[in-house]
């Protein structure tokens, strides 16, 4: 099987973020985990997915403006386990909660969507540190694309992430961040509605196969289940079957019915055998070894007439590091086919979906044909590493309590109390915060309660006797005074808290932009918005904020300024050269107005964001207030900016926003924007000439047109 259609790597599973050759704009990224790492997520994750090219902890400043402007026109979100879900992140994208009943979400697959190209990732790693840097991993890449796409696998990948969003605390009544998620998705769907198909025939299939808990009258579904009946589709019950999976169920009984449920299914008038690899400690080379799982592995396959061999799990990889295993595989082997299951289920009744209360769980099957002269089945086998044999199972030490934890279940997490649903900063004039309640679940916690911010502005929200006062609402509004939004809010009841996650509401883009942009002149701005490597423009923006101290330009010049005609005399100053310049880059800005734009939220950015259109124009007018005796001119810089705004002609493509969307935003901002810039001119009229005040005039009335 080639690695460029098996999805299949070697390497890092970051480069997967990296959006491939001809992906076009990004658009937005869904991503599920278990323990999570916002710092991973931002500065890794989403940085490839954005290219954004200045390096964390080394240029800050030039990352921190390259992050908050590109974020604001996509959308980020992460579903992600309750109990790992108070976390402190940006509000720049999204953190949204899943309660499973008894389970956990344990899924491990990310969504993400350029203008060109869309990828789904599935893996074994969660969102963290250990598991994209550390962990023996395997994960796995399906590719879309406008000349060739399969719908079934990209309409599985969104039906299981908004099953999964039914699962979010108050999701039901649709708050912010859950409309953000479900319109991301439904835009996906659109976009790919009008790609091509790929072919059926061929020698490699791959399905998306899923754990999940019932749902009203929606039964429980088992990833290993629908694994083998997708196997079943190509060639009947497998013969043979390797399982590979850092823990297994630690109780006799759970294990001995997960490996029934695998024995049950495979051929029966057949040879069966199983292959189980574990994690063990050897002890030195004459010792037996000590493997950590029940010894229900090895026995109930018998009880099926399978034979049995064991191995165990590397802990080391290729190059002789020591490496954590956390890959969780299932190879399915008949004469007809070669099949491998990768994801996040480890091989557990709550992993499997035997339980009738299991985990979330998602994974992918690559199923290949066996035909003559085809190499397919053997890379697929070749994923699998090295693994040494136990020559005698039945006489090792079989210890399930030896497992270590899941690298998810190192520390203890205090639960948030199921009455607390969400909350949501509300940006601009008028800032508040927003606290959503089950108002029946939280009149059962006895215990008194505060909710609380963190932060330089901590204070105290609310509490169990103000809530109650009000006439215990599902929804309370608090007023929140100072500029910048809460770093994390936590509630205390008892001697206990937890982190209560807060995202922003529909208006990200009045959030606060960080300090260092509001030193940029109009320039400054319009030098980045149009900029043909918009990284390099903020890399250089960040060093004139902090020049080296080493760095001396006029030390390593050759000709000493003063005696250098061209430095004492700048054309670049000039009334003409000035004039030329603006046009030039005005035109700029229009090719930029005009290009495609993927969604509402992105054009909204382009106009209301920390970047856009509306912050370019009050920065001008703050310029125009503050001109020395150059109000004409800046007057006329506004006025060739509202002329050049007129004649934007937007330009759609397949899968962006429709040219009377577009409009339909447009035409009405630019009133409004005219409207608010001739007020805000109308006091200094007496400073000008007569003259540039009915030019002007003129173009604030044709605005309004």
């Amino acid at each position: 099987m080639s690695k460029r259609n098996n999805g299949y790597r070697i390497g890092t599973m970051l480069d997967l973020w990296r959006p491939p050759q001809g992906a076009g704009d990004p658009i937005g990224c869904l991503a599920t985990t278990y323990t999570f790492s916002p710092g991973l997520f931002e500065e890794q994750c989403l940085a490839r997915f954005l290219e954004i090219d200045s390096v964390p902890h080394r240029e800050d400043l030039a990352f921190l403006l390259e992050r908050e402007t590109r974020l604001g026109s996509i959308y980020a979100g992460v579903l992600v386990d309750h109990t790992q879900a108070g976390k402190e992140h940006s509000l720049r994208w999204d953190v949204l909660p899943v309660r499973v009943p008894v389970g956990k979400q344990h899924a491990k697959l990310s969504l993400l969507a350029w203008s060109h190209h869309f990828r789904i990732i599935m893996a074994s790693a969660n969102l963290t540190e250990p598991g994209y840097r550390t962990n023996q991993e395997v994960s796995a890449a399906v590719d879309l694309t406008p000349e060739g796409t399969d719908p079934q696998i990209l309409t599985e990948a969104t039906a299981f992430l908004r099953s999964l969003i039914l699962f979010v605390p108050g999701g039901a009544d649709r708050p912010p961040e859950v409309r953000r998620a479900e319109d991301f998705l439904g835009q996906v769907e659109r976009q790919a509605a009008g790609w091509k198909q790929n072919r059926r025939s061929g020698t490699v299939h791959q399905r998306l196969v899923f754990t999940l808990p019932s749902v009203g009258d929606r039964p429980v579904r088992s990833s290993l289940d629908e694994a083998i009946a997708a196997c079943r589709r190509h060639g009947g019950s497998p013969n043979k079957a390797w399982v590979a999976s850092p823990f297994f169920d630690t109780e006799t009984v759970a294990v001995t019915e997960v490996t029934k449920a695998l024995c049950k299914q495979m051929a029966r008038v057949q040879k069966r055998e199983v292959t189980v690899c574990v994690a063990a400690d050897k002890q030195g080379e004459a010792s037996v070894p000590r493997l950590a799982a029940s010894k229900a592995l090895l026995l109930t396959p018998r009880d099926y007439q399978a034979s049995v061999i064991v191995k165990m799990l590397p802990e080391r990889d290729g190059d002789k590091n020591c490496r954590p295993w956390h890959a969780k595989m299932l190879a399915l082997f008949s004469d007809k086919y070669t099949a491998l299951m990768i994801g996040s289920s480890n091989f557990t009744c709550f992993g499997m979906g035997v339980a009738k209360t299991p985990n979330i769980e998602a994974n992918l099957i690559t199923i290949t044909n066996h035909l003559a002269y085809d190499r397919n089945a053997g890379q697929i086998v070749a994923v699998w590493p090295e693994m040494e044999r136990v020559t005698d199972p039945d006489s090792a030490e079989w210890r399930p309590d030896l497992q270590k934890k899941e690298e998810e279940e190192q520390g203890e997490v205090q639960l948030l109390p199921a009455g607390f649903l969400s909350a949501s900063y509300c940006a601009g004039e008028e800032r508040s915060i927003l606290l959503r309640f089950d108002p029946l679940k939280l009149l059962k916690l006895s215990e008194l309660w505060s909710i609380h911010s963190c932060g330089r502005d901590g204070k105290d929200l609310l509490s169990s006797e103000a809530w109650e006062k009000l006439g215990s609402p599902s929804v309370s509004k608090t007023p929140w005074g100072p500029e910048y939004p809460p770093e994390k809010l936590v509630v205390r009841w008892k001697e206990h808290k937890a982190v209560l996650p807060l995202n922003v509401d529909e208006h990200r883009e009045k959030l606060p932009p960080p300090a260092q942009l509001q030193n940029m002149s109009s320039d400054d701005m319009l030098w980045i918005l149009t900029a043909a490597d918009p990284g390099a423009a903020f890399r250089a923006l960040a060093r004139r904020h902090h020049p080296s101290d080493l760095a001396d330009p006029d030390l390593d010049s050759a000709t000493p300024i003063d005696l250098d005609p061209l430095r004492r005399y700048d054309l670049q100053a000039t009334f003409l050269h000035r004039i030329r310049r603006r046009a030039r880059i005005l035109g700029q800005l229009r090719s930029h107005l005009e290009r495609p734009v993927w969604g509402r939220q992105a054009l909204e950015w382009r106009l209301r964001g920390l970047l856009g259109i509306e912050a370019l124009a009050d920065r001008m007018v703050r310029e125009f207030v503050e001109a020395d005796g150059k109000a004409d001119e800046a007057l006329l810089a506004l006025s060739d900016f509202l002329i050049v705004l007129g004649e934007v002609d937007y330009q759609e493509c397949e899968g962006s926003l429709t040219k009377a969307a577009f409009i339909n935003v447009f035409r009405p901002f630019l009133k409004e924007l005219s409207r608010k810039l001739g007020q805000q001119i109308e006091p200094y009229r007496d400073q000008l000439s007569g003259e540039l005040l009915n030019f002007w005039k003129s173009v604030i009335k044709r605005c309004q047109e």
